[in-house]
């Protein structure tokens, strides 16, 4: 029956391109006879059937992609759940490996430690300098070439100045 009704509105495409060429040839079309009432109510009855088929059909296919969607929404939540873990690993692995290499850094001779601490990187530089004592960083800072103690305490202020708050003054 669903076939049917889905090939209804091509074969009456078809009916109505013949009946067109037929026109355009010079034959005389002949007269459709309007539908018997009967016909019309049988077609009637049977659409409400019909649209409540394709609605349920419809509501189906939409129930199963729902169900896909969720799956792959569960699925994406897992996997956000294991990045984070791996994640907080990483920045414990992080945090001791920093602490161990402030450590490293206290216990080094001052003179030594300016010499390595002015071929790291800015940030790797800074981060080791905040977390060393005042003490400790003030005599690495004191034995470093000038520029580079004055670029890495730059950092440092940088780092640690927060912008003034607006009080509507």
């Amino acid at each position: 029956m669903r076939r049917f009704l889905l090939a209804l509105p091509f074969t009456m495409a078809l009916l109505a391109g013949g009946l067109r060429a037929e026109e355009q040839h010079g034959a005389t079309a002949p007269a459709i006879e309007p539908a018997e009432p009967a016909v019309t109510d049988y077609c009637a009855n049977f659409a409400d059937r019909a649209n409540d088929a394709r609605t349920a059909w419809q509501m189906d296919n939409l129930k199963k992609i729902e169900a896909e969607i969720d799956a792959k929404i569960a699925a994406l939540e897992t996997r956000q759940s294991e990045l984070q873990q791996w994640i907080g690993k990483r920045e414990a692995m992080l945090k001791a490996a920093a602490k161990e290499l402030v450590d490293i850094y206290a216990k080094m001779d001052p003179e030594a430690a300016a010499k390595q601490l002015a071929e790291l990187d800015t940030a790797t530089a800074t981060s080791v300098i905040r977390q060393l004592s005042p003490r400790g960083a003030s005599a690495i800072l004191n034995v470093m070439d000038a520029k580079q103690a004055a670029r890495l305490a730059k950092a440092i202020a940088n780092a640690t100045v927060h912008p003034k708050k607006d009080n509507g003054s």
